[in-house]
C-alpha cells in the first residue's frame, strides 16, 4: 500500500467509540488482530480492547502523521492488564530500527518509555494494572526537551535531538523499536495528538480536570475534554452569574446524567476535588448541591444547604463522615471548594481559605462508576 506524508497536521483524536475513526482530518485507522470494544472509563463510548497475544493494534493509513524535526504532544488513556517488564506499545511511528527514526511511546519495564531509538527518555513510576491512566509523551523541538507524563506528572525528563522518520505507519497500540511488533495488553481510549509540546498546566488539566460546567447561556455542555453533558430536570434555567453565565435552580430541579461517569468517583482512597460558585437567592431552604450515588444502595450528599444557611460536607468510611461550614450569605456568591485525599481527609474551602476539615481517613466508594441524580433516591 502507497502512503504520503501529511504537511502538517495540528491536531488528531481517536475516540475509540466501536470505531477506529479520527475526528478531526481523517486519520481512520486499521484494525490489526481483531480487536475489540469495552465501556469507556468516561460511562458513554467505547474503549479499545487489545490483546498482546493476538496481535492486535490500530494501524493509521495511508496518509502518515508527520512528527520529524518538530514538537508534538502524544496523550492516552491506558488500562494495562498483566504487563510484565518487556514492551508493551501505546503509539509508534517507524521508518527504521536506526537512532532517530523509530518514534515509540510504550511501558518497559512496566514503567512508561519514550524515544525515537537510541535516543530515549524512561519513567521512573510503575504503572498500575487494573486501573486507568493519564499518560503523555512530549517532544518540545525548540528546547530540545523529551519528557513522559503519568496522570498530570512529569516521569521523566532528558535532552533529545529530534525524530527523523518521515514515513512509517503511524500505530496505537503497538511499537516497533524491536523489529517486531511490541503489542498492549488491555485497554487503550481518548488518543491525541497535538503538534505542539503541551506545557505541564495543559496535561495536569487534561488527566485530572473530570468536568467542567461554566453554565454560560444556561448551557449544560462539559467545557472540559470529557463531553460529560449534564441533563435538566424541573425548572434550570440561565441567569447572570460570578463569571458570565450561571443556572438558578427551583425547588425541584436538578441536573443528571442516564448514564455513570464519574469513574474516579468509585475507587476507594482516591483523592479528588469539587468546586463550584454558590448564591443562595430569597431565603434559606434545606438543598443538596453535590449528590453522587451508584444505584442500588450506594449514596452520599456530599455538598448540602441546610434550611438555616449553613453548609456541610459528607463523605463514607462506612458511615456518614461530616464537617461543618458556615451560613452562607443570601444573595451574594460563595465559593466553595470540596477536597478529599487520605493524607488529608476531607476538606471544606470558603472562598478559597480552608474552613474544616476531619483528618485522615478511608474514603471507601462503592467499587463502580458513580453518577449524579435526583437526591430522592438516597436512603441513607
Amino acid at each position: 500500500t502507497s502512503t504520503s506524508t501529511a504537511a502538517f497536521i495540528d491536531k488528531a483524536f481517536w475516540p475509540f467509540d466501536n470505531n477506529a475513526l479520527e475526528l478531526y482530518n481523517g486519520l481512520n485507522g486499521v484494525l490489526s488482530g481483531a480487536p475489540s470494544y469495552t465501556t469507556s472509563f468516561l460511562g458513554y463510548g467505547a474503549a479499545i480492547s487489545l490483546s498482546q497475544a493476538s496481535s492486535q493494534y490500530v494501524s493509521i493509513s495511508p496518509t502518515v502523521i508527520p512528527l520529524d524535526s518538530r514538537s508534538f504532544t502524544i496523550e492516552a488513556w491506558i488500562y494495562p492488564i498483566g504487563f510484565t517488564t518487556s514492551d508493551f506499545g501505546i503509539f509508534g511511528q517507524c521508518q527504521a530500527t536506526i537512532i532517530n527514526q523509530c518514534l515509540h511511546f510504550t511501558s518497559r519495564n512496566i514503567m512508561l518509555y519514550c524515544g525515537f531509538f537510541g535516543n530515549d527518555v524512561a519513567g521512573v513510576t510503575t504503572l498500575t494494572m487494573n486501573a486507568w491512566s493519564h499518560v503523555a509523551c512530549v517532544y518540545d523541538s525548540t528546547t530540545q526537551i523529551q519528557q513522559v507524563w503519568l496522570n498530570g506528572v512529569l516521569d521523566g525528563s532528558r535532552s533529545a535531538s529530534p525524530y527523523q522518520g518521515l514515513y512509517g505507519a503511524t500505530t496505537i497500540g503497538a511499537t516497533f523499536s524491536s523489529g517486531v511488533v511490541a503489542g498492549f495488553n488491555g485497554y487503550i481510549d481518548q488518543v491525541r495528538f497535538e503538534s505542539r509540546a503541551k506545557n505541564g498546566t495543559e496535561l495536569l488539566n487534561d488527566a485530572t480536570l473530570y468536568v467542567y460546567y461554566s453554565f454560560d447561556g444556561g448551557s449544560l455542555v462539559d467545557n472540559g475534554l470529557n463531553g460529560i453533558n449534564g441533563t435538566a430536570s424541573g425548572s434550570v434555567v440561565s441567569t447572570t452569574g460570578r463569571l458570565n453565565g450561571a443556572v438558578q435552580f427551583s425547588s425541584s430541579s436538578y441536573i443528571y446524567y442516564t448514564y455513570p461517569p464519574f469513574y474516579f468517583l468509585g475507587i476507594s482512597n482516591q483523592a479528588f476535588s469539587i468546586s463550584l460558585w454558590a448564591n443562595p437567592t430569597g431565603s434559606y431552604r434545606a438543598s443538596t448541591l453535590v449528590f453522587v450515588q451508584q444505584l442500588p444502595g450506594w449514596c452520599v450528599h456530599f455538598i448540602v444547604m441546610t434550611s438555616t444557611g449553613y453548609i456541610t460536607a459528607h463523605l463514607w468510611d462506612g458511615g456518614d463522615v461530616a464537617i461543618n461550614g458556615p451560613i452562607l450569605p443570601l444573595n451574594t456568591w460563595t465559593h466553595i471548594g470540596y477536597t478529599y485525599s487520605y493524607s488529608d481527609g476531607l476538606q471544606l474551602y470558603i472562598n478559597g481559605v480552608i474552613y474544616s476539615s476531619t483528618g485522615s481517613f478511608t474514603y471507601t466508594a462503592s467499587g463502580v462508576p458513580m453518577l449524579w441524580r435526583s437526591i430522592y433516591w438516597c436512603s441513607r
